[in-house]
């Protein structure tokens, strides 16, 4: 937890100086002649009695800034006088006023006594935070408790070296200590709670910390938080003109959530305050330990105040220290929450200043950014230092919104930027121009920022039911007039909650809104629908929007081929996301990947101003597709990502099942020429899409090629697939050469494209078989590890892990031969159908150390595991084997007694499983032998049972439970 300022620190801002702090704190040249350590508790009492009287007074016309300094100095001082007041009240064997330090004693404190861990020191720096948005005032009287349990133990080794504590006899010093230690602390607790409580009823800043401020809970466009901090500025000073930034941001509010281009004519989008819905939130202190980008690390319960958070935040001492980061996936709503709060926080106490980082140099500095942002806004070259000087007092908020863009787009590595914002906030509080900063980044890229350590972070939540239907009643009340003229009915919440993740999200919420209101889509397919045909639908209809739009008047068949196109080029995308291992890709690599896969004629422009790429024509027009952006040396740079991964991952897989289908048709038409031979493969464009990275990397592709993939023609589709993994090795078309969103060797490629083929045999046969994946050979389960151990060595591990975890392949036995099948598992656990059958070739030798020379020769760590273990049974053996060329000689007999210490850890092993279930015998014996029966289809041995092994060792007095076979118990 942050520590609190100093009590030096808190009397002086509350205009006062203490003589008494610096002759504790050793900052005082000489001696207080009879300074009792009460003095200090008269000295707080006064103050804090100023406090509880007059402190209204003394904040009424302050800045935000300083009333919030004025506050935390009241606090601290809260702290202190209740634990003195408790002390007073305290009973004890001396009177607490007899705590005098002498000459020598106020030496010793202000020396090296007053050190670190010291009572002077813990009482002087005021350790709880106090006024801490993270926590609530439940959680800050818990460490204010935490505090005054650690002031009394060292309070007990203050007084034990004082002239009081040497005429105290030792029952009395114990009854002293007892006090002390259990007493003190509760009842300094609830003098603070008193002390609190009064001061809410003056102060408002201190009713909210304390939730006593009535509030009337609004759930949409944080009309909450408007008011909340209203009412605690209602002391402040009201400028005369709201400033030109608040007006600017005032005026986004009323502004439509979508673009006029994405709607059908005649709808009406809702406004921006009218249709947020404020969101739930996690809330977590970075530290050592934390991991933003993981979910195991937000585990804490989320809340739905985030009004209530937000207004505390903004009005505690930390927020002008440190940033605040703003976590949450693409379409969750953080660049909204900034639009909303730099059009919600009021004018006089806050200037809200919103910097877009797309929109920005993302090589400048922090200064420079915001700068930038300030011009866009106003039209007027005004520079950080003169906006704080036209703020009039009013604290300015600084929303650095979209990290994640800024290191997306760019590539530059910030991971210092966080930091960067904290140096700033430090300089400017230095020289009196404070800020507030809030940070929004991609939860997924957090990994990529160093956080300060005691940064508070929040995560934004998905949509509960409740939320999606206040969304949609907005929504539908907005286009009710829309809905009766086109014969439409509402969007029901049911039909979007049927969904799950498309309507948790914001954006996508919109995304199937818009769907629907085209002729109630949505209704009318929602039952039965998979997940599959759902997307198909949705970007099928996006997609026959933009053709309309964009080329109307098409015939039909000319513009399903338009629509076609389109669903091509944003598979592209989804493959250039797909192939690089990422969930977005930059314009140049975009247009690179078009240029290969899709060739198209270069588009005339008789504008003066650079024609828009084909990544900017087709990709970024549709909403859907998030566009990220930065600026860097003047240029422009931009990345695309889909608002939700599965877009891409269903474009892949539909990409994959059209070629695929491609291809199987051309093959049946040439095969039904009898006049030609069939031609080779042409697998140059599955060859380009499935060789860089494996199809099982992204799970969800693999379920949508399921669904996708009954739709072909078995029987050919798999022999195609079969016939395309043997030639893999030697295939030599270079069709598609300019393609290379990978740096992929060809052995590498190879692997890589024979494991998707398996993969997709896989899925079309629902399971498919080594005589079927290697056709004519006469031990095909022989040929398989041949091709793993392939994908062994060039895919990645987690790659390999990805194909392991999602496939099995199961020993079997088909008409009397031995064979493998290769089953899609899904999510299903791992489980071996079939044991180990370890052999060798007929004519080949027993394995022997020799064996054990190749792995050591291959070293892998993860054979070397199994040979080390294999080791002792095979030497064994080879023992074994060169014992009997020798008959009876005594080399015989050194082979022989060299393969029993091998075997030592196998029989000791033995041994105490044998003791083990022998103890579980005695215990319950039908239970024992009924569990060895079902595991073993056979009786426990003698051994277990107590046989005639055990009863010959009872009949000479042995130990019952030892097998005097081995002579070990």
């Amino acid at each position: 937890m942050r520590k609190g300022i100093s009590y030096a620190y808190a009397v002086r801002l509350l205009g006062q100086e203490s003589k008494l702090a610096k002759v504790l704190a050793g900052t005082l040249v000489g001696a207080v002649p009879g300074l009792s350590l009460l003095d200090v508790k008269d000295e707080a009492v006064r103050l804090a009695g100023e406090a509880t009287g007059r402190l209204r007074d003394r904040v009424t016309g302050l800045n935000r800034y300083d009333r919030t300094a004025r506050l935390e100095a009241a606090q601290a001082v809260l702290v202190v006088a209740a634990f003195f007041e408790a002390l007073d009240e305290l009973s004890l064997p001396f009177d607490a006023r007899e705590l005098r330090l002498d000459r020598d004693e106020q030496a010793a404190v202000a020396g090296s006594d007053a050190g670190r861990g010291s009572f002077v020191h813990t009482l002087m720096t005021i350790e709880p935070a106090g006024l801490r948005a993270g926590h609530s005032y439940a959680e800050m009287l818990d460490s204010i408790d935490a505090y005054y349990r650690k002031l009394a133990v060292e309070l007990i080794g203050f007084v034990s070296g004082l002239a009081v504590r040497d005429r105290l006899d030792a029952t009395e010093w114990e009854r002293a200590k007892t006090a002390i230690e259990e007493e003190l602390p509760e009842a300094a607790r609830r003098k603070y709670e008193e002390l609190h409580r009064r001061l809410a009823l003056d102060v408002p800043e201190f009713a909210l910390w304390q939730d006593m401020i009535s509030r009337h809970r609004a759930d949409t466009g944080l009309a909450e938080l408007e008011a909340l901090l209203t009412h605690v500025a209602a002391q402040t000073r009201t400028p005369e003109h709201r400033h030109m930034l608040s007006r600017a941001h005032r005026a986004v509010l009323d502004r439509p959530i979508a673009q006029s281009g994405e709607v059908p004519p005649g709808m009406r989008m809702p406004t921006l305050v009218e249709a947020y819905v404020n969101p739930d939130f996690r809330l977590a202190e970075h530290d050592e330990q934390a991991d933003p980008s993981a979910e195991w690390w937000w585990d804490q319960e989320p809340s739905d105040d985030i009004a209530g958070f937000l207004a505390r935040y903004f009005t505690s001492p930390e927020a002008t220290r440190m940033p605040l980061v703003v976590l949450g996936q693409p379409g969750a709503g953080k660049s909204v929450l900034t639009k909303i709060l730099a059009g919600r926080l009021p004018d006089g106490d806050y200037l809200p200043v919103r910097v877009p980082l797309r929109e920005v140099p993302a090589d400048g500095t922090i200064q420079e950014q915001i700068e930038a942002a300030i011009r866009d806004a106003t039209g007027e070259h005004l520079s950080w230092p003169e906006l704080t000087r036209s703020a009039d007092g009013a604290l300015p908020v600084v929303m650095l919104d979209g990290l994640d863009e800024l290191l997306q787009a760019t590539g530059i590595h910030r991971s210092d930027y966080l930091t960067r914002v904290v140096e700033f906030q430090r300089r400017e509080a230095e020289l009196g121009r404070p800020a507030v900063v809030l940070v929004t980044t991609r939860t997924a890229v957090a990994d990529r920022m160093r956080f300060p350590p005691g940064c508070l972070t929040i995560r934004l939540g998905a949509f509960r039911e409740d939320q999606v239907r206040r969304w949609l009643a907005v929504w539908n009340v907005a286009n009710q007039e829309y809905f009766t003229a086109q014969g439409l009915k509402p969007l029901p919440p049911e039909t979007a909650l049927a969904h799950g993740e498309l309507a948790s999200q914001p954006l996508l919420l919109l995304m199937l809104a818009l769907y629907d209101a085209d002729a109630n889509a949505l209704q009318r397919g929602e039952t039965g629908l998979s997940q599959a045909e759902l997307y198909e639908r949705l970007l099928t209809r996006f997609a026959r929007r933009e053709v309309d739009k964009h080329q109307p008047g098409l015939p039909d068949a000319q513009a399903a081929q338009a629509v076609e196109l389109e669903l091509r080029t944003l598979a592209v995308a989804a493959f250039a996301m797909f192939n690089r291992g990422r969930q977005w890709v930059t314009t140049k690599s975009l247009n690179r990947d078009l240029t290969a896969l899709l060739p198209a004629q270069t588009v005339q422009t008789t504008s003066f101003q650079a024609p828009l790429s084909r990544a900017d024509r087709v990709i970024g027009k549709f909403f859907f597709v998030h566009q990220a952006s930065a600026e860097r040396d003047g240029a422009k740079l931009q990345t695309y990502e889909f608002l939700h991964a599965t877009f891409g991952e269903y474009l892949v897989a539909r990409m994959t099942r059209d070629v695929l289908h491609g291809m199987v048709v051309r093959e049946t038409a040439a095969a039904a020429d009898p006049f030609f031979a069939p031609p080779q493969p042409d697998d140059g464009l599955l060859n380009a899409l499935l060789s860089f990275a494996l199809l099982t990397e992204r799970q969800p592709t693999v379920e949508f090629l399921r669904d996708l993939l009954r739709a072909l023609d078995r029987e050919p589709t798999v022999d195609l697939l079969v016939r395309l993994l043997h030639a893999a090795e030697t295939r030599t078309d270079q069709s598609y050469a300019g393609y290379r969103p990978g740096r992929n060797t060809f052995i590498t490629r190879c692997a890589h494209y024979t494991a998707n083929l398996v993969v997709l045999a896989s899925l079309v046969a629902d399971g498919i078989t080594a005589d079927r994946l290697f056709p004519g050979d006469r031990h095909p389960v022989r040929s398989w590890p041949h091709l793993t151990s392939l994908w062994y060595a060039r895919l990645s591990g987690e790659a390999f892990e990805s194909l392991v975890r999602h496939f099995r392949v199961e020993r079997i036995s088909q008409h009397g031969d031995r064979n493998l099948i290769v089953r899609y598992i899904g999510h299903a656990a791992y489980r071996r159908v079939g044991g180990f059958e370890p052999g060798w070739d007929e004519d080949g030798p027993l394995p022997g150390s020799h064996t054990l020379d190749m792995v050591h020769f291959l070293g892998d760590r993860e054979l070397d595991g199994l040979a080390l273990s294999a080791e002792p049974t095979i030497m064994v053996a080879d023992l074994r084997s060169a014992a009997q060329l020798f008959g009876y000689r005594e080399e015989a007999v050194e082979h022989l007694a060299d393969a029993w210490r091998l075997t030592a850890g196998m029989r000791e092993t033995i041994e105490a499983i044998v003791t083990d279930l022998r103890s579980e015998y005695r215990n319950d014996p039908e239970r024992v032998a009924a569990a060895f029966r079902r595991a073993t289809g056979s009786e426990l041995p003698a051994e277990v049972t107590g046989g005639a092994v055990v009863e010959a060792g009872r009949s000479e007095g042995g130990d019952p439970g030892r097998n005097d076979a081995t002579g070990r118990g």
